[in-house]
């Protein structure tokens, strides 16, 4: 997976360059250059792996479809929407760099659940008010379009419901992204936006009223992005 993400990361920097280079005379990184405000939607795929440790410390492995000692569901949808601010600095003709901050809102979405067959152990995992920091570099590939790679901290709260007396940790995680921008005369833009998160491990203890038992799991989230705005 590193291996791959530093393939990825290589080969969309060297894009970002050669486009630079190549389109001097169609780009302009002063259109985009300004503080920025907008709002987003998301829908993100999620997929957990992860272990289910019981009272006997008899741990199984869970991937794709099922956690824990029997049956699970791992995964699944999550919609998200929320607000976008940031500002776009120049440093160069055709180059510029993204600051950004969203907030995706304070709503839950249930992104995993465990089920025992004798309902003594299910546990759903409930996840909001997730935020995101981030740097994207851009290039201006005509007067009003750019691409860009994204890459910045996540975080994320958890809450586990059903039969546990504890709680989740709440997680941070790595975002690495690619997009387009697109932008007109009066301000008004759109962005488009593909990518990744791979947060850190979560654990839950006090699973089915045992104090010994244990789920974790490792999320990984991938998700498709559009934002609307301006740029004052």
């Amino acid at each position: 997976m590193k291996a791959l993400r530093t393939k990825v990361c290589t080969y969309v920097i060297s894009l970002l360059v050669s486009l630079g280079f190549a389109l001097p005379s169609l780009a302009g990184s002063s259109d985009f250059s300004g503080i920025w405000i907008a709002a987003h939607a998301e829908l993100n795929v999620v997929a957990i792996d992860g272990t289910h440790t019981d009272g006997q410390t008899n741990t199984s492995s869970a991937t794709g479809s099922q956690l824990g000692v029997s049956q699970g569901a791992i995964g699944g949808f999550a919609p998200t929407a929320g607000y976008e601010v940031g500002f776009n600095l120049p440093l160069g003709d055709t180059f510029f760099v993204t600051l950004g901050f969203a907030d995706g809102g304070g709503d839950s979405a249930a992104i995993a659940k465990s089920e025992s067959p004798d309902d003594n152990s299910d546990v759903s995992i409930k996840a909001s008010d997730p935020t995101w920091m981030y740097i994207a570099p851009s290039i201006s590939i005509f007067d009003n379009s750019a691409v860009y790679f994204k890459f910045g901290k996540a975080q994320l709260d958890l809450k586990a419901i059903g039969d546990v007396s504890g709680s989740p940790n709440n997680i941070d995680g790595n975002i690495w992204g690619i997009g387009t921008t697109s932008i007109a005369n009066n301000g008004l833009f759109i962005k488009t936006e593909a990518g990744a998160i791979q947060y850190d491990q979560f654990k839950i203890t006090g699973i089915g009223g045992s104090a010994n038992a244990v789920v974790e799991g490792n999320p990984l989230v991938g998700y498709g992005h559009v934002s609307v705005g301006y740029k004052f």
